[in-house]
Parts: structure tokens; C-alpha cells; sequence
């Protein structure tokens, strides 16, 4: 039995057929939303996530009872505990319709002390989901730094780096996520996070990820 609802223009249809399996679901008014099966959203890659490495002057890792050390001295790392998670909470995943990336943050944990602990860390994930019709999405380039594996050993890193963004004026400027602004193309998410409508993924091989 297949079931078909065919509503006016602008609303979402999905077809039924026999079996319980789900089918295509339709958005007419943006295709970019739709999805080959109606029930679920179907990875086509996975690109592996950069890894944080420290830097050769960071000699320790904070203990687990005082973690705040790896704010106060540049000698301390996050407690081990911390940066597995931190690992392991990183994905990127290329979809039918769109890239899902996860770039956890560490901040301190829930407690009582203005809401937050004065001794404990945590992870906090900060999920980004970008459509390929997405206005700022028309460009992808690799903007790792040049001799990126030396400074790693010396500063640490967080691998290669790709840039998703959308620029004009033969790729010198940037527009930005409000209208009528526009910045120029060297100025980076990290540097002005509340001008720039660019997006900076941590791969761990930059050439494989834009292809």
C-alpha cells in the first residue's frame, strides 16, 4: 500500500510504501532540506577531526583535584580525563544535505559559585550544522598556517584547518552574517567571532576534507 500526500506548494510530503519503509522526504520550497529516506539522514562521509596536541612547553597535566593549573601556568595541560573527552566528543560528518561537526569547548563545570565550580572542568560540545544551500556556504578552502607541524611541536595545535565561507570582490572580502557589512578575507573566525559569517573546521588532513 503506498500512501501519498500531496499537499499545495511550500509544505513537506512524504510517501509511505509497502512494508513500513519510509520514502523520500519532499520539501518543495527548498530542496536542500530534503531527504532520500524520510526516517533518517544518510552520511556520506566522515572526516576524521583534527587532534589537539600541546605544545612542547607544556610539560604536565593538571592534576585531576586542581584543574584550574592549566589556566593559571602555560607549563599544564587540561587533566588527562578532560582532554579524552575532549577527543572523542570531536566529529565531522558530511550528509546528504548538509556537514554536522562537533567542536567541544572546556569550561568550568555546573556548581554553585555564580553557577559555575571553582574546581572542576567540563566538556561542553557545540554542535554546527550547515546546509550546502546555506547563503555562506560557497567556498571551501584550506587556510592551514605554513609550517604548521613545527608550531605544533612548539605551541601546540588543533591540526589542519579548512574554512567554509562566502566571499566577493575577487575573494577580498568576506560578507558577514548581518547585511551590509563585509570584512576582508584575512580576518578569521577566532579573531572577530562576531563579524565573520565563515565557519573553521580542525581536520586532520585538510587536502582530503575540501575534496
Amino acid at each position: 500500500l503506498a500512501v501519498h500526500s500531496n499537499l499545495k506548494t511550500g509544505t513537506k510530503n512524504q510517501h509511505l510504501k509497502m512494508g513500513g519503509e519510509v520514502g523520500p522526504y519532499i520539501v518543495e520550497d527548498r530542496r536542500m532540506m530534503s531527504r532520500v529516506k524520510g526516517d533518517r539522514i544518510r552520511i556520506t562521509h566522515i572526516i576524521e577531526p583534527g587532534e589537539r596536541v600541546k605544545g612542547c612547553c607544556t610539560c604536565f597535566n593538571a592534576p585531576k583535584l586542581l584543574p584550574m593549573l592549566s589556566y593559571w601556568f602555560c607549563c599544564f595541560d587540561y587533566p588527562k580525563r578532560v582532554i579524552n573527552k575532549l577527543n572523542s566528543s570531536k566529529y565531522i560528518y558530511v550528509r546528504e544535505n548538509s556537514i554536522e561537526f562537533n567542536t567541544p569547548e572546556v569550561r568550568a563545570a555546573n556548581g554553585l559559585w555564580f553557577g559555575s565550580a571553582c574546581c572542576e572542568l567540563s566538556v561542553k560540545d557545540k554542535v554546527t550544522v550547515i546546509y550546502f544551500d546555506d547563503m555562506h556556504f560557497s567556498l571551501v578552502t584550506d587556510v592551514t598556517r605554513p609550517c604548521n607541524e613545527s608550531k605544533m611541536f612548539c605551541f601546540g595545535g588543533k591540526g589542519e584547518k579548512v574554512q567554509i565561507d562566502s566571499r566577493f570582490c575577487c575573494g577580498l572580502l568576506k560578507r558577514a552574517p548581518c547585511a551590509y557589512v563585509c570584512i576582508p578575507s584575512c580576518f578569521s573566525e577566532e579573531c572577530c567571532p562576531c563579524l565573520v559569517a565563515s565557519h573553521e573546521i580542525y581536520v586532520e588532513d585538510a587536502q582530503i576534507a575540501i575534496q
